[in-house]
């Protein structure tokens, strides 16, 4: 009886080890040469400014038209500030995160 019929995890382990085996012994010949990072990526603290302040435009303008039209806000449109504090946060977050 083959391995793989027997149990399929097993054969998956076996050949997930001698690939890892194959692959350790392969020196590394050369590395990417150094990113060049963009507008977004040197200045990730007045990027989550600007997230942050454009939404809490953005939900501040949609909640004053749902009130006009006499629809119910959500949490985010009912406090626009903390939500663009966080969003702001958030995307300095992850910018900071992603960036080398």
């Amino acid at each position: 009886m083959n391995l793989s019929k027997r149990n399929p995890i097993i054969a998956a382990c076996v050949a997930g080890i001698a690939l890892l085996g194959v692959t350790a012994g392969v020196p590394v010949l050369a590395q990417a040469p150094a990113h060049h990072h963009n507008w977004v990526q040197r200045h990730p603290t007045l990027t989550g400014i600007g997230a942050g302040v454009a939404t809490h435009h953005i939900l501040k303008v949609s909640a004053a038209k749902k009130k006009a039209r006499g629809q119910k806000l959500n949490w985010a449109e009912r406090h626009p500030t903390l939500s663009g504090i966080g969003a702001g946060i958030a995307t300095h977050h992850i910018i900071k995160k992603t960036t080398h």
